[in-house]
């Protein structure tokens, strides 16, 4: 998704990914101390669900969810969030089954509107519409993509949910656990059906079966579209200068066009962001300078969170103003490009330590788990032991080896690192005194530079 020349989302076809897939699983373990139990889809790692999404149909929800399940019992659940580091998947019992104009929810009975659709006139018809033709205990939600529908086409898809539905319960009783037995669609399809809407004005695609896939897919459903569809030879990345966006995403540090840049600390609990002056100097007013700082900030953050895909809690450290009205109109202009986001996102709002406080929803890998693996050497933690303190703790470790009875005290270690140890010769001189052995060190390759083997030999 390209907005303004820059890169504002990006999507891959995985060939693992599972988010939407529909399973018929079975239940493993239930855990009422974490309030969640463990559900078999077919996967490498059992899913999880909390206690909140249990859904069996016929029972009533309450706080006793785990009440209704016991161990080896089938049970029809989707995929609401991949599998990522340890944890598996997460999976819902509230099926939701998504289509361009329409969501159906099975297991709800009311119709929710896009809260982007503001003509009250028009939210009434919808509702009137949708009330009139849907079933009981089928609940609905209303996309923006309506407001521009025709009623008839509103309906028809209705329609192609409905059946979606029913084939789905029809395969639920016909297969074992744990099954899949319903999966979303491709990359490409689900692209079309959440994203195209009135704001867009091109699709650029290097490949012609696929052009006509697109063209079909928008006939198919009736959908009228003012944009075209552009066939466009070669690589398109690199063609629109698109590659650098994804390799500045990787970054820990953003440039702004001002000079200032923001810093992206991702945690397991939360994502720290942080706003920097760094080479803005601005005006003479200080409270200025700030404000034009934040207001850059509060339109790239936005972009960055969709082009990252950075999901949970999110704290924003924007520079502090004294300026009531100017942190509100900071506030009001973050709020706005994030209404660009179709994730669900909640502002909190201002935390008493000056964070703007929000959360996220995210069910998709983003850029850095495809791009980047975690590193061997630190573990993830982007620091490393340095020579010094490996040397100092490799001393140590030699000189406390006088009871061994080999001759030789042997160090193994990639060469960098030993020949930081070699240039010490008076403490090596020191182990051998105290402990009357010889030292000697063997260079590997292979090891990495903050790691070492240490044995005694004859």
């Amino acid at each position: 998704m390209v907005e303004d020349g820059r890169l504002a989302e990006i999507f891959w076809a995985d060939e693992n990914e599972s988010i939407g897939n529909i399973y018929k699983g079975r239940v493993k373990d239930i855990l009422p101390g974490l309030s969640c139990a463990f559900i078999d889809i077919g996967l490498s790692k059992n899913a999880f669900m909390y206690a909140g999404d249990i859904v069996i149909p016929g029972e009533k929800k309450g706080s006793n969810a785990l009440g209704l399940l016991r161990t080896g019992q089938d049970i029809l659940v989707q995929v609401k969030k991949e599998a990522f580091s340890e944890k598996g998947a997460r999976v819902t019992g509230n099926v939701s089954i998504p289509g361009h104009l329409l969501v159906l929810l099975p297991h709800q009975n009311e119709v929710s509107i896009s809260r982007k659709i503001i003509d009250d006139v028009r939210r009434d018809e919808l509702r009137e519409l949708l009330d009139h033709n849907r079933p009981v205990n089928i609940g609905i939600i209303v996309r923006t993509a309506c407001l521009e529908a025709e009623d008839n086409e509103i309906i028809a898809e209705f329609g192609e949910l409905l059946q979606i539905w029913e084939e789905i319960q029809k395969r639920f009783k016909a297969v074992k656990a744990p099954h899949l037995i319903y999966e979303d669609t491709d990359v490409l399809e689900r692209t079309l059906r959440d994203y195209l809407d009135g704001d867009t004005t091109r699709v650029v695609i290097n490949n012609l079966r696929l052009k006509d896939k697109i063209v079909n897919y928008m006939r198919g459903r009736n959908i009228n579209y003012s944009f075209t569809v552009q066939y466009d030879e070669g690589d398109l990345f690199e063609k629109y200068n698109l590659e650098k966006d994804i390799k500045r995403s990787l970054r820990r540090k953003v440039w702004l066009k001002n000079g200032g840049y923001l810093i992206f600390d991702v945690a397991e609990a939360m994502t720290i962001i942080d706003v920097n002056s760094g080479k803005y100097t601005g005006t003479d007013n200080f409270e200025d300078t700030v404000y034009k700082l934040n207001m850059e900030a509060a339109v790239e953050i936005p972009r960055q969170l969709r082009l990252r895909s950075i999901g949970g809690i999110i704290l924003i450290d924007f520079v502090d103003m004294k300026d009531k009205q100017n942190q509100e109109r900071v506030i009001d202009t973050f709020k706005k490009e994030m209404e660009k986001d179709k994730a669900h996102t909640r502002i909190v709002g201002m935390t008493g330590l000056g964070f703007l406080e929000m959360t996220r929803k995210k069910s998709r890998y983003g850029v850095s788990e495809f791009f980047t693996d975690e590193c061997k050497h630190c573990h993830g933690r982007g620091r490393t032991i340095n020579l010094f303190a490996l040397a100092c703790e490799v001393k140590r470790k030699l000189s406390n080896l006088g009871y061994v009875e080999n001759k030789y005290l042997v160090c193994e270690g990639h060469p960098e690192f030993l020949q930081y140890l070699q240039n010490d010769e008076n403490n090596l001189n020191y182990i051998r005194k105290r402990t009357h052995k010889k030292v000697r060190l063997v260079t590997n390759n292979d090891m990495p530079v903050g790691e070492y083997n240490i044995y005694t030999s004859d």
